[in-house]
């Protein structure tokens, strides 16, 4: 999708991986066959470098792509079905009941690299406003890492529990960010049959992997026959199709094949959208540009359809609520939406806005959806302001149908609790679970006195990683009411509700029902449960036969004063016995070797899967069952589990609607952990060339299962020493050997540096110093780079304000002229964190060599897995002129290379190696 500032060209430190930006010009490597897999040793497990990652393709791989093929596929699945949903009464006299938002936000950091099924990482975007779009396109793609993008299995699940489609992304770029006409041409052809191949496996992996279509982004220049095939290539994907999924058209190229953005639907573009009697797409989003919309309007009921199956697209991406467009901006003289609402980008409250701060990220997702008050009904900003989606368009729920449960689980935490107590501690993400948030981010009436504000929290849970928390000073024997879902459910006499609480001393139920014009309150029964919670339960009885249309809670306390109030559960429906279906079959499907005691493990199991919400995978330890993980898939991704005894036993247990447990019908096997071995080992040195008296550390990498480091080093002080660090001195000038020795139960390992430590002799005058910036160092020879602001000579300018970029090379390299051959000890790299970007643009993996004739190269460095913002690699005294730098991952995930500074260590003369 075009941008507005062309600024991401010049200045690859300003983009993202899928957005249009640095790392979309990269030339793929396509793989026409599926990698061939390793097997444990140990075990019958196939071996994987990576745990299961969502899925990115270029045409061809696409055409190649089968779920049986896939060993990632059974984990990208969406098991959970699109919901029901319907719309909430308006909260405010400016809200549309006709109008829809669409959502194109980048739901996941990377478009390549993204774990299937969450992991560790607290700082996702777990989007939770849900009420106020309609559908959300799973915004991807990338030159270097895949154009034909579906949603993450979670993603979809979090949206489809919520009642709202999610697409996946197609994505052909411009030409100066890497797009490829070819690529355009391969996904079109029509094979003798005259079927489109891509587009049917474009509806098998929609199907497959359950979503709800695509949205087609088209933004390389072709001919007009390749344009007239993108027309029939859609009409063909419209036909065949599952009535329940969608084709969206970004508003971009024209009948001729040019790219052109017209900011409107016009004679132009209307093809795509309808040609005749024929439905192309079924959504339009309208290019940023746009002036006005009336006559955009006007042209689709023309053509016979809805106006608001087109979206004024507003790029929220930079700005976010200070965008110059805002939601008023597309309104009509009556005050109503002229066409439906495109957001590009609001994953800004994280990103851009956020900075990935979870606290700035819930402080930006009001601004952004609700309003700066945090209260739908608040028509209070002005046109000047962003005024907030509540303002115009009105919520929707999906509290369509019992049982409802929600234990206000947003997908993500610092700890994981079930029934109040807490069972596995880290931050995790896992959207996979997370709840049907409250349709009101919040409507709260205070009574005098009480000063009750709520807030997502993550300090108690519940069930899941959150709670809603209200806080703030009240009154005793005051009621505060807190306004939760709408609905659209009939309940009868034999139906109960429950909600489970902390911090308060009477809850009651508070429903609002079809045709009745005051709500009815209901008292309930408490019960006391672990940890401070409070039960309480309703009967249903007073609403018997009725239709609930909004549910809401009284709150009071019996004493005046600050007030910090949880809310964990909320239940309604009548508990009946629902059987599960049983789990049988649960196998091992794959292996991820994290270190020597630590494994990820995938899994699979069959299931009819019957009156079932989710699964939830526990170990045995010491004959208790510890929680492990939960899913509403049918297989699973056991992140680092640790090696306690040799083998494990893993238990499934499925869990029905009303969040209740079925033991009797889990199933359960026993996984074998890789044998231990003898330790590996590798050793730095802080510096290898210092004078007497002088103090260096030596440090070893070890492999996790050590449990002991010995060092020794003939003539230093001390001569031996133990762990994992130390540090030590010498007395004389000369080389010295270094020798390590590392201890697991399973043995030993020996690594032996010869004449690694050079200590010199002061009255020499040697002068150790940064090489780079000397003035015979020049740096002509690479890969490549941006452009002139960002070439090679910055990396070795001394300046971590300037920076090497490269984004055109799948392994980027550069190498530096010394001028004449000099003594080198060592080296140090400022990569993009040192320089104020993300540390996830860090090089990951690189080799350093070296080389006398510029010809015959020795490696020197081999640095993996690094994560640091600045690194340094101590090497034993090499004499040479040449230095190359070759960036084997150049980030965490992606491929250009930042670097900021390249600091070569050494002394500007020859002859101290002696």
């Amino acid at each position: 999708m075009k941008r507005k500032t062309w600024k991401s060209v010049l200045y690859c430190c300003t983009a993202m991986t899928v957005t249009l930006g640095t790392n979309l010009l990269f030339t793929p490597t396509v793989s026409a066959e599926p990698p061939e897999l390793k097997v444990s040793q140990e075990t019958t497990i196939p071996l994987f470098d990576q745990v299961p990652e969502s899925t990115a393709l270029f045409p061809e791989t696409l055409l190649k792509w089968s779920p049986q093929s896939d060993p990632d596929a059974p984990f990208n699945l969406s098991k959970v079905p699109l919901v029901t949903r319907v719309q909430g009464k308006k909260t405010n006299a400016d809200q549309s009941t006709e109008a829809k938002v669409l959502s194109i936000a980048i739901v996941n950091r990377h478009t390549k690299g993204t774990p299937s099924q969450g992991g560790t990482d607290k700082a996702v975007y777990n989007f939770t406003n849900w009420q106020y779009i309609d559908t959300l396109v799973a915004w991807a793609g990338s030159s270097g890492e895949g154009v034909i993008v579906p949603p993450s299995g979670d993603v979809t699940d979090s949206a489809h529990r919520n009642g709202v489609p999610v697409v996946g992304t197609v994505f052909f770029p411009p030409e100066a960010y890497g797009g490829k006409s070819e690529w355009v041409t391969q996904f079109v052809q029509k094979d003798q049959q005259g079927r489109f191949p891509m587009a049917d496996k474009l509806i098998e992996m929609s199907t497959v992997y359950g979503f709800d279509g695509w949205f087609i982004n088209q933004e390389t220049n072709v001919d007009a026959q390749t344009a007239t095939a993108m027309k029939e290539f859609m009409s063909y994907l419209q036909t065949h199709k599952p009535k329940n999924q969608q084709v969206i058209w970004y508003d971009s190229m024209l009948p001729n094949g040019k790219v052109d953005w017209q900011g409107a639907l016009n004679e132009q573009n209307q093809g795509y959208f309808q040609d005749g009697e024929k439905r192309v797409s079924d959504k339009l989003f309208i290019d940023f540009r746009w002036q006005g919309l009336a006559e955009s309007r006007e042209k689709a009921m023309q053509l016979g359809r809805d106006p608001y199956d087109l979206f004024a697209g507003i790029d929220v991406q930079a700005n976010g609520v200070n965008s110059r467009r805002k939601p008023s901006s597309i309104l009509g003289k009556n005050g109503q939406p002229l066409v439906s609402l495109g957001l590009y980008c609001p994953d800004w409250t994280l990103r851009d806005g956020g900075h990935y701060n979870i606290d700035r990220y819930w402080e930006n997702e009001k601004l952004l959806w609700i309003n700066p008050q945090g209260d739908p009904r608040s028509v209070a900003s002005s046109s000047n302001e962003w005024q907030g989606v509540s303002r115009y368009y009105v919520e929707k729920t999906p509290v369509t149908s019992l049982p409802f449960l929600t234990n206000f689980n947003v997908g993500n935490g610092d700890a994981f609790y079930q029934n109040g107590s807490k069972v596995k501690e880290g931050t995790f993400n896992n959207r996979s679970i997370q709840d049907v948030l409250p349709t009101y981010r919040w409507v709260i009436d205070n009574g005098e006195g009480n000063q009750l504000e709520a807030a997502i929290s993550y300090e108690d849970a519940f069930n899941g990683g959150s709670s809603i928390k209200l806080s703030g000073a009240m009154t005793a024997g005051t009621s505060s009411f807190i306004k939760l879902y709408a609905s659209q459910v009939k309940v009868d006499a034999a139906d109960t509700a429950t909600v489970v609480t902390k911090g308060a001393n009477e809850a009651a139920l508070v429903l609002e029902l079809k045709g009745k014009e005051q709500p009815l309150t209901i008292q309930g029964d408490q019960q006391a449960l672990a940890n401070g919670w409070v039960q309480t339960t309703y009967s249903l009885k007073p609403a018997n036969y009725q239709t609930v249309t909004a549910v809401g809670l009284n709150l009071k306390n019996t004493e005046s004063g600050p007030a910090t109030i949880y809310l964990g559960q909320l239940k309604i429906g009548n508990e009946k016995t629902t059987p599960v279906s049983a789990v049988s079959q649960v196998t091992f499907s794959g292996k991820t070797v994290v270190d020597d005691l630590t494994e990820s493990i995938r899994m699979k199991w069959d299931s009819k899967g019957e009156n079932t919400a989710s699964y939830r995978i526990y170990r045995e330890v010491a004959g208790q069952l510890q929680f492990e993980g939960e899913t509403a898939n049918q297989a699973y991704t056991l992140l680092n589990q640790t090696r306690s005894t040799e083998s494990a036993s893993y238990h499934v247990v499925p869990v029905d609607h009303y969040g209740r447990e079925d033991q009797t019908k889990g199933a359960s096997a026993v996984y074998t952990f890789e044998a231990l071995k003898k330790p590996e080992i590798a050793i730095n040195a802080s510096r290898t060339l210092i004078a007497p008296g002088e103090t260096l550390t030596l440090s070893a990498t070890v492999s996790k299962s050590t449990e002991t480091v010995n060092w020794e080093v003939l003539g230093a002080t001390p001569q031996t020493a133990s762990g994992k660090e130390v540090s030590l001195s010498f007395d004389q000038a000369g080389v010295y050997t270094v020798k390590a020795t590392a201890v697991n139960t399973s043995g030993e390992t020996e690594v032996i540096k010869e004449n690694y430590l050079h200590v010199y002799d002061p009255s020499t005058g040697i002068k150790i110093e940064n090489l780079s910036t000397l003035p015979t160092t020049t740096a002509t020879q690479g890969s490549g780079y941006t452009n002139n602001s960002e070439s090679y000579r910055f990396a070795l300018d001394g300046n971590v304000k300037t920076k090497w970029c490269d984004n055109s090379s799948d392994q980027p390299w550069m190498i530096a002229d010394l001028g004449a051959v000099k003594t080198i000890a060592g080296f140090e790299l400022f990569h993009a964190g040192a320089g104020g970007e993300s540390p996830e643009w860090n090089t990951r993996d690189y080799d350093i060599s070296v080389s006398s004739d510029g010809n015959n190269w020795t490696t020197v460095v081999q640095h993996r897995g690094n994560t640091e913002n600045s690194s340094r690699d101590a090497i034993g005294l090499v004499e040479a002129r040449y230095v190359k730098l070759s960036l084997e991952k150049a980030e965490q995930n992606g491929k250009t290379a930042r670097i900021y500074d390249w600091q070569i260590i050494g002394v500007d003369q020859t002859g101290i190696i002696k």
